[in-house]
């Protein structure tokens, strides 16, 4: 319990490295196709690549009775696992309510309705809770209490306050018997609907639990959307596990889910994530069991194959815990980010009569981490209704933020915060203004013609720092109001149209970008257009702590008594990734040609020499 507060000093010893479990031959019927020395022969593989933690499934209709009571020989069963993973030095998060899994709805026996969040459904699974929690809170094996496994796919709560009040409940039946860490045992994260969301489910749970399943043709920005995602649940000051991620090794090759496997787990360990728990562990060679019998993809996405052999991606976890054995137990410090992305308050809350795309929202709040963390930029997320003031704010292509939230942006830039904002304005929506300060805080007014839509340009082109960025306009529903500068001046023009402003506002600066360039890009290919943020970061003071010389690299640190003392390098490409040498590699494979050449989707960690040696 110790692992779970929130403190900006971080251990590799308190990381979890672990996978959902279901063991290879009997899969999800584990628990009626008991055989424990199949599921020893699999712990034991498990314990061999270094997986020190299992999250584990307990299917209601397998544990229980229509009342809620609880079925003793399943109880036994449960003993006999937990005694034989402590056994092995297993900490096991164990998830209670087991309704839905891999693509199938398992029935709560108490609950033949499924009403789920109902006053008296609720009331017997508390029953089957405690019951459960009671029987095992004191066996060493159990390291945290886990309450559902995406409860939201057996029914979606009709309200929020209805999930909410079902949360409060079955969580407070937990911590009633036993104070053990808990979480939701969902995808807490900014995919998530609104009552799943960070901001919301945080306060009841001890630790944020994102299950991600990514999808994107670029490789870099794939991995660093990850990345984004386990930063904006890190930024809400919750300690973070990612609870569930992976892929099928029947759709994608087994080397490139090992490198995706190696560059999640280094890129979360060096966040400051508290876990990763790998979905899952097996292959299972049951073919006609449900759900595999219409998801053949369920098959595959173990470590080890249905055989038992392991695949390339159980190499990953073991090198990966060899990089924890030698961090071992040495506390570090996670620095402070300097890089603030706001995000509205419409994402998180709901406002009446607000129309914002919240799936649009998630695209240009991700599209501008990977921007800045190819930038090498120290970023992380602020959120409106709690606005903090950072050397450089970023605000990007969304369509409205709350109206007070525009003199505060305007005070940090006379106090000398750089301020970018990227507008966004919806073509069927053009009655809606995103700001009411135009001249006041950038220095323009508005160009449109009363009763006109908005304005719209095929590509955009920027000169940045003698460099042109090429934004093509790859929506068409979105566009500009158009704005004429007053005070500002014109940083970047096209055929007389500013698409760049700059205002000098106190001591800082406040930029504006005319369109909505993140959100273009989001669905573009990655090219330079990570050198608009460079050049914000120089206006706003801030130096990277480590520009790589291949904007593939994602940059982290970790810090002794201030100054930079690790570094991570993660490669999230397919291609190798050369950049300047700095300091001892302490682990990798990385190899020195010259440069330091980091192989295609990989890591290295490296000891820093003295600091100067990074300018």
């Amino acid at each position: 319990m110790s692992r779970f507060y929130v403190d900006p000093i971080v251990k590799a010893s308190d990381f979890y490295l672990g996978v959902n479990f279901w063991p290879r031959e009997a899969n999800i019927l584990m628990w009626r196709r008991w055989d424990l020395d199949s599921i020893v022969e699999d712990l034991e593989k498990l314990k061999s690549i270094g997986v020190d933690s299992l999250r584990v499934f307990l299917l209601a209709e397998d544990f229980a009775y229509p009342s809620g009571e609880v079925k003793g020989d399943a109880l036994i069963k449960l003993t006999e696992f937990l005694d034989e993973a402590s056994k092995r030095g297993f900490k096991v998060f164990l998830t209670l309510l087991v309704g839905h899994m891999s693509g199938k709805n398992w029935p709560f026996p108490w609950d033949p309705s499924n009403e789920v969040y109902t006053p008296a459904v609720t009331h017997r699974t508390i029953r089957f809770i405690r019951r459960v929690v009671s029987r095992v809170r004191g066996h060493p094996a159990v390291e945290c209490w886990v309450v559902s496994n995406e409860i939201r796919h057996v029914k979606t709560p009709e309200e929020p306050d209805h999930f909410r009040s079902w949360a409060e409940s079955v969580v407070g039946a937990i911590k009633f018997i036993d104070e053990r860490p808990v979480s939701i045992g969902d995808n807490t994260s900014p995919t998530s609907p609104v009552f799943l969301m960070p901001e919301n489910v945080g306060e009841l749970v001890d630790y944020l639990s994102p299950h991600i399943y990514l999808y994107d043709d670029d490789p870099v920005r794939h991995g660093l959307t990850y990345m984004a995602i386990l930063e904006y649940c890190l930024s809400t000051g919750k300690p973070t596990i990612l609870e569930e991620f992976g892929f099928p090794t029947n759709l994608y090759t087994e080397e490139s889910h090992a490198g995706f496997i190696e560059t999640i787990l280094v890129g979360s360990l060096a966040l400051g994530a508290r876990g990763a728990l790998i979905w899952c562990a097996f292959d299972f060679p049951r073919e006609g069991d449900e759900p595999y019998l219409w998801e053949p993809h369920e098959l595959s996405f173990g470590l080890f194959r249905s055989d038992g052999s392991p695949k390339p991606a159980a190499e990953s976890v073991k090198r990966f815990r060899e990089l924890l054995e030698i961090l071992g137990d040495e506390e570090y410090e996670l620095p402070e980010r300097d890089v603030g992305i706001l995000v509205p308050a419409t994402f998180y809350k709901s406002y009446p009569f607000t129309f914002e795309d919240r799936g649009d929202l998630f695209s240009a709040l991700v599209q501008a981490y990977v921007m800045a963390k190819r930038a090498a930029l120290n970023v992380t997320f602020i959120r409106e209704t709690e606005m903090e003031r950072k050397p450089l704010i970023i605000v990007p292509s969304v369509p409205r933020l709350l109206t007070t939230t525009w003199r505060r942006l305007l005070e940090y830039v006379e106090k000398g915060s750089v301020l970018y904002y990227s507008h966004a304005r919806y073509l069927d929506h053009p009655h809606v203004s995103s700001c009411h300060v135009w001249t006041e805080l950038f220095g323009v007014k508005p160009s449109l013609k009363a009763g006109f839509k908005g304005v719209w340009r095929e590509k955009l082109e920027l000169k940045i720092d003698g460099e042109l960025v090429e934004v093509p306009a790859t929506r068409r529903d979105v566009g500009s109001t158009g704005f004429t500068p007053v005070e500002a001046e014109v940083v970047c023009e096209s055929g007389g149209e500013p698409l760049l402003l700059r205002a000098k506002r106190g001591r800082g600066l406040a930029y504006l970008s005319p369109y909505p360039l993140e959100l273009y890009l989001r669905e573009a290919s990655l090219g330079n257009e990570y050198k608009i943020y460079e050049m914000l970061a120089r206006e706003a003071g801030i130096k990277p702590v480590y520009n790589p010389s291949t904007p593939s690299i994602q940059v982290e640190y970790w810090a002794k008594n201030g100054e930079p003392s690790l570094l991570f390098l993660i490669n999230h490409s397919y291609r190798e990734a050369p950049t300047t040498a700095v300091g001892e590699v302490v682990w990798g494979r990385a190899e020195v040609r010259g440069e330091l050449v980091i192989p295609p989707k990989s890591a290295v960690l490296i000891r820093l020499r003295e600091t100067s040696n990074l300018d």
